[in-house]
């Protein structure tokens, strides 16, 4: 009678299951799995539950191809296995299967399977389902299906496997650490991590909290343990309870940056970094509601990464009232990163595989989330928010899913907003043409005409004015919606306008002006055509073969890889980006000439910078700088210390995008100051009185 009564809890189980979840149908797997570090392998057990609707949409299920079978059985009856081309191990299911058994069939799988594992000096073993450890049906589209899990490990005491949901045991006999984690939330995947840990503990109401670190570190793990517990506060209020058991830090003995349903595994050096307590963290235990909560629909652009950085890095610091330069820093990134060749719509974004990607996926989709903001109000945004978790809790989701929610809670025809913004790509580039301003009938009447300036056609968005006037310091903020390439917009007010400027707090996603965006590195790396300009013949010619493998890297960089890249610079060059190496070269002194302008003096000694001074020995210096040809291109001058320093250089840079100036110190070499230049806001105001005119922080979207 046993297995009958198991095997109606089985069918009562997934018939509950299809009740709440709906589609797609659940597979459940049991897996028991054995870690033997002495032979750096791993003995399998799983019994998978299967719906009778999964058994007739496949005719096989995909196994690593280097596991070593034991057994296979469906519904106790030996099934064989093939290797196939594509890399797996393949076994074919019986064509009864999908007509004589009308419940869950049962498959169950007995295996090893090589793994890299180790009594001591091990690194971090991270296995997930694109490893296929466990059996998984041939289905191309993943969202025809979810899964829920037990799995049962036994390893040394001295190991420790994570895995999603609720931890039910943690003992140790005889040497031999027993675990059993459980998920009954459907997944999309089942991941496992594995380490010689240690584990710190608490708990935050139902929720249970971990870190588990690769040194017994008390201090560090109280910290993340602690910010744990605010972050899932914040957004527990801001969209729905925390929707796991249990949320876990998991240190990484590769540098990494995952967001997993119920844990984050982060790189060994990236949890120590302190900024990442209040900027990546965050970020990652939001996406238990966005991304592992809600399921990023195989068909449809990733949405996830933008609306996690909107409403972690983005919101922390609006509640600080820096949105504004956060803002201004994707649209910066945006205009000196994306070009023709490399722009693309949001709807193809599936992930981030380069800077381009990153900016688009996160930075474009981060702003048109801002917009959607802007369009609807900070009530009705937060409402529309949390009617798209709440109807598309653990299934998959796409932006046509948001366009819905948010239609439905506000009312709006939101169409040809997600049209423009999503399906179409480029930015629009926005001047204030002209501002007038007479007086009439007692009031004042200001004229402004604006133009969007960029080739491609035409967008539709909603423009921010701020106007201030003599009776107040803080401006009066107007919205008019822009639609053609130029647009006349009309004002009264009873008191004369002082100053009228576009978009003042960056609210709206556009490709800023050449004179907005002050010189940074990330416009030089994102530039289609490069030059270099060596240093002179004396120095040293091992620190000038360095310079010439930097050079080389940024080539490698590149996207197109058919750019024209030139040996060597000469006046005569058509303009083009520029990058200088060395303290002597031919154009030191335009560059030492530039710097002056923003204060920084240089001499045969040093460099002094935001008050502080730097000797040539022992620091690397990284400036970007307007070319003296064209206010678009730019001229990048590098000096290093040694050829020792270059190899960090080449490897850190590219993440310093956003900065104009940057000083290392050392060969590894380590940042000692960074910032950027100032911009302008030319063509986008126009003052007709002169004076200070203040510009106060918009509200945050919660406090």
């Amino acid at each position: 009678m046993k297995p009958t009564i198991s095997f109606f809890i089985y069918f009562f189980y997934f018939f509950i299951s299809s009740l709440v979840f709906a589609s797609p149908p659940l597979i459940h797997h049991e897996l028991t799995i054995t870690l033997n570090t002495e032979q750096s392998n791993a003995s399998i057990h799983d019994i998978v539950t299967i719906p009778h609707s999964i058994i007739q949409s496949t005719s096989s299920f995909n196994l690593s191809k280097n596991s070593k079978i034991k057994k296979i059985l469906l519904n106790g009856e030996m099934i064989s296995s093939v290797f196939t081309a594509d890399g797996f191990l393949k076994f074919k299911l019986p064509k009864y299967a999908e007509t004589d058994v009308m419940g869950p069939s049962k498959l169950v799988c007995t295996y090893i399977l090589p793994l890299a594992i180790a009594n001591s000096n091990m690194e971090t073993l991270f296995i997930s389902g694109e490893d296929f450890f466990y059996p998984q049906p041939e289905i191309k589209n993943k969202s025809e299906f979810k899964i829920t899990f037990q799995i049962k490990s036994q390893t040394p005491s001295n190991i420790r496997i994570v895995s999603q949901g609720e931890k039910l045991k943690d003992s140790i006999k005889n040497g031999t650490r027993t675990t059993i984690w459980k998920e009954i939330k459907p997944q999309e995947e089942i991941l496992i991590v594995a380490d010689h840990y240690h584990e710190f503990s608490s708990h935050h109401g139902p929720t249970s909290l971990y870190a588990y670190l690769r040194d017994a570190d008390n201090a560090l793990a109280n910290r993340y343990l602690e910010a744990t517990k605010f972050y899932i506060d914040l957004y527990s209020k801001l969209i729905a309870p925390y929707p796991y058991k249990k949320f876990a830090l998991v240190e990484n003995s590769r540098q990494t940056g995952y967001g997993m349903p119920s844990f984050t595994l982060l790189g060994s050096r990236v949890i120590r970094f302190p900024f990442i307590l209040h900027t990546s963290y965050p970020h990652e235990i939001l996406h238990n509601w966005f991304g592992n909560g809600v399921y990023i629909h195989p068909n449809s652009g990733n949405w996830a990464e933008g609306l996690t950085s909107y409403l972690a890095d983005h919101l922390l610091l609006e509640q600080t009232g820096k949105g504004k330069q956060y803002r201004f820093q994707e649209l910066m990134k945006y205009s000196s990163y994306i070009n023709e060749t490399n722009d693309f719509p949001l709807s193809k974004f599936k992930g981030s595989n380069s800077p381009a990607s990153q900016v688009i996926g996160y930075g474009k989709m981060l702003m048109v989330f801002h917009m959607l903001r802007l369009e609807v109000g900070d009530t009705i945004f937060l409402k529309a928010l949390r009617n798209f978790y709440k109807n598309n809790q653990f299934r998959y989701a796409g932006l046509k899913e948001i366009q819905s929610s948010f239609e439905d809670v506000s009312g709006y025809n939101l169409e040809n907003f997600f049209n423009q913004w999503i399906s179409r790509k480029g930015a629009p580039k926005l001047k204030l043409f002209s501002a007038s301003q007479t007086p009439q009938n007692g009031t004042h009447l200001l004229k402004i005409e604006t133009r969007q300036t960029q080739s491609e056609p035409t967008f539709m968005f909603k423009l921010p004015i701020a106007i201030w006037l003599t009776d107040k310091q803080k401006p009066q903020i107007k919205h008019i919606t822009i639609k053609d390439r130029k647009q006349v917009s009309l004002f009264s007010f009873a008191k004369k306008p002082l100053k009228v400027m576009l978009d003042p707090n960056h609210e709206v996603f556009r490709r800023l002006n050449s004179k907005e965006v002050p010189p940074n590195l990330g416009k030089a790396y994102g530039a289609e055509i490069k030059t270099s300009l060596f240093p002179e013949s004396n120095d040293q010619n091992e620190l000038l073969s360095a310079y010439k493998n930097f050079y080389s890297s940024i080539e490698s960089r590149s996207s197109p890889p058919h750019l024209n890249f030139k040996d060597n610079y000469q006046d005569n060059d058509a303009i083009s980006n520029l990058w200088v190496f060395g303290k002597n070269n031919k154009l030191s002194q335009e560059i030492k000439a530039q710097l002056s302008q923003y204060e920084v003096k240089v001499n045969e000694q040093g460099v002094t910078l935001d008050g502080r001074y730097f000797k040539w020995k022992n620091h690397s210096f990284v400036f970007a700088l307007s070319h003296h040809n064209s206010y678009n291109k730019q001229i990048v001058w590098i000096v290093a210390p040694s050829k020792k320093s270059i190899p960090g250089l080449i490897r850190k840079l590219p993440h310093y995008g956003k900065y104009g100036y940057l000083v290392f110190k050392g060969n590894e070499p380590k940042n000692v100051i960074k910032g950027t230049w100032p911009s302008s806001r030319v063509g986008l105001e126009h003052v007709f009185i002169k004076g200070i005119y203040p510009l106060f922080p918009k509200a945050p979207l919660i406090k």
